[in-house]
């Protein structure tokens, strides 16, 4: 919903504004039910298992993680925005793709093996990592195969498949924990939707014209150049988001990795919104720039920065103040640890969600290596940062490595892309006005909510949160009053003004 009034409120020309707001509204949905029975998913199993199995598990999952973007080094987004371009090469590259992750696959697998046999990992840790490498593997064919539906900008297959997907995985989970089958099974019960996700985006992606072509000796050199800036990046955000975990795990075990990872969950776990709404984004972006209609680039920038902060401002303060009702409540008696940590982490989705656009825009204006700059610099920032802080603080020292991190992402990225927004003035306003909008919501969480129920403090802060963000024209009357217009049109009516 919000997806359609921001660009009620910045119109871009409905070939980008209508088809970004009806595919981010409908993977939104997708993928809001998802995460939903992920999250419902993941706390059963956290509280049948307790947090040292759950340690065990995400320990293992974050290994693969990190060294599952060698089987991809970049490729899917420069297939999806060759697409997205209607380039003549288009799927000779993404032919050129599957072949490269056929031979980097098994590369992969044997460097996240040895890694686990480097730091002493026991038998049910490698085991383990084991079959999370099949769940990696799987999950990086899938992608491309929906990142070439993405390219089409048609995100039904992938808004059903990965939905159906979680179903299967999130039954599987909680069967697995139910009868001991500890992180081994819970391994096993991802492999179940990554298998689905790949025999349905193939099945999908075949019956929208995908089909597999021979390429040329240069369409492979051509993605590997394209690709190199975005394989650079990937390896940077996945060392910076997993990190922290491997750290953890050396310097204190299993069971503050458990800790931390409740924390890590619920906080990260609310990247499907602007994940999902960039999905729609990138697309357009890299189509408007392609067409050179730089009013519709612009706009179209400036309505989903204002979005990106109107969700995260509220999110980031919210998750922190509750945090001492919402841990013991989910999780219970055994991971009462988190809620330190819990009190901190959330404050990295505001800089995320602000990001994300940023992202976006550098991508698909061929300055991916802006983006890849700022990645690599945050990496650096932050496997430092938790050198530094994780052997003393544990998960709370990990918690603040992530939060600093991510706020000098968004600074740098805002460097880069302060030409496109009238300079960095409107930056700072935007950060401005999000913390305190965030700063007046937490208090009045934390605060004022805090001899309340969970339910009627959520209430009261989610209200002053509201207020706060017509406040700070995060949300005018007139988004409203555009949305409810367009929203009481029919849908051939809504579609029609760009004819």
């Amino acid at each position: 919903m919000l997806a359609i009034y921001t660009f009620f409120r910045y119109p871009v020309g409905m070939p980008y504004g209508a088809r970004i707001a009806k595919n981010a509204l409908l993977l939104t949905l997708a993928t809001a039910g998802q995460k939903v029975v992920a999250f419902v998913a993941f706390t059963i199993v956290a509280r049948l298992i307790g947090r040292e199995m759950t340690g065990t598990y995400f320990y293992a999952i974050s290994i693969t993680s990190i060294f599952v973007t060698f089987m991809d080094l970049g490729m899917t987004p420069v297939v999806i925005r060759a697409l997205a371009g209607n380039r003549d090469d288009g799927m000779r590259l993404f032919s050129a793709a599957v072949r490269a992750k056929i031979f980097l696959a098994p590369l992969a697998i044997l460097a996240a093996l040895l890694y686990a046999l480097a730091f002493g990992a026991d038998r049910v840790t490698i085991a383990t990592v084991a079959v999370a490498c099949l769940v990696m593997t799987a999950d990086t064919i899938h992608l491309l195969l929906y990142g070439t539906l993405r390219g089409k900008q048609n995100l039904r297959p992938e808004s059903i498949g990965m939905f159906v997907g979680q179903i299967l995985t999130a039954t599987a989970s909680v069967g697995a924990a139910w009868y001991g089958f500890g992180p081994v099974g819970l391994a096993v019960a991802l492999l179940v939707g990554s298998v689905w996700n790949v025999v349905w985006s193939a099945y999908r992606s075949r019956s929208f014209g995908v089909r597999l072509l021979v390429p040329h000796r240069k369409d492979f050199r051509r993605l590997a150049f394209e690709a190199l800036p975005f394989g650079i990046a990937g390896i940077a955000v996945k060392v910076y988001s997993y990190v922290d975990s491997l750290f953890l795990h050396i310097f204190h075990g299993a069971s503050s990795v458990g800790i931390y990872a409740v924390a890590y969950k619920l906080t990260y776990a609310l990247q499907f919104l602007p994940l999902t709404f960039v999905a729609a984004l990138y697309p357009a972006l890299a189509s408007a720039y392609a067409k050179k209609e730089k009013t519709d680039l612009r706009n179209t920038f400036l309505g989903s920065l204002r979005l990106m902060a109107a969700i995260g401002f509220p999110l980031s303060a919210g998750l922190s103040a509750l945090s001492p009702k919402i841990i013991p409540l989910l999780y219970g008696q055994d991971f009462l640890g988190t809620v330190p940590v819990f009190s901190i982490l959330p404050w990295v989705l505001l800089p995320i969600f602000l990001d994300f656009p940023i992202g976006a825009l550098l991508n698909a204006t061929h300055r991916a290596h802006l983006k890849t700059t700022a990645m690599v610099l945050t990496m650096v920032l932050n496997v430092t940062l938790n050198a530094t802080l994780v052997p003393t603080y544990g998960p709370v020292g990990a918690a603040w490595a992530g939060v600093v991190s991510f706020w000098c992402l968004y600074g740098i990225g805002a460097w880069f892309t302060r030409d496109m927004v009238g300079g960095v003035r409107k930056y700072l306003w935007l950060t401005a006005r999000g913390l305190i909008a965030a700063g007046v919501s937490w208090y009045a969480w934390a605060v004022i909510g805090a001899p309340m129920h969970l339910f009627a403090a959520t209430v009261f802060g989610g209200s002053v949160a509201v207020v706060m963000g017509f406040a700070v024209r995060f949300v005018t009357v007139d988004d409203v009053a555009r949305f409810v217009r367009r929203w009481r049109m029919s849908p051939s009516k809504v579609e029609s003004p760009h004819e």
